[in-house]
């Protein structure tokens, strides 16, 4: 997606986690969720753009490494603050992604076993 002119990606880096790490409780990333539960929506609005400003980060500094020419310049705080609710809504999605990844579980409840019984004809 484009903000502001520019190409915006992400990328779930070490440094990435640990930006965001900083605003759960207790300092521990297992506790972001609690965070999206709040029904303060300038905490929600926060916490969304610690994380889409951390992984925008992230892909800005893992590109710098991949390419030397590259000049980071990686989305604000105060950018965001500036976008429409779409706008910010369609960051939402793909920073999402980004954090997920291949992360994404479904927890299955397991069924009531079937005996099968095999027949066979002589």
């Amino acid at each position: 997606m484009k903000v502001h002119g520019r190409e915006i990606k992400f990328l779930r880096t070490v440094g990435a986690v640990s930006e965001v790490a900083e605003i759960c409780p207790q300092g521990n990333i297992t506790k972001l969720v609690s965070l999206f539960k709040s029904e303060n929506t300038r905490t929600n609005n926060d916490t969304w753009a610690t994380l889409i400003v951390a992984l925008n980060n992230g892909y800005e500094q893992a590109q710098k490494y991949a390419d030397k020419k590259y000049k980071p310049n990686p989305l604000t705080k105060e950018e965001l603050s500036v976008l429409t609710e779409d706008e910010f809504s369609q960051l939402m999605e793909e920073a999402s992604e980004a954090w997920l990844g291949d992360k994404i579980t479904i927890e299955v409840e397991e069924g009531k076993k079937n005996k099968e019984t095999n027949e066979t004809s002589d």
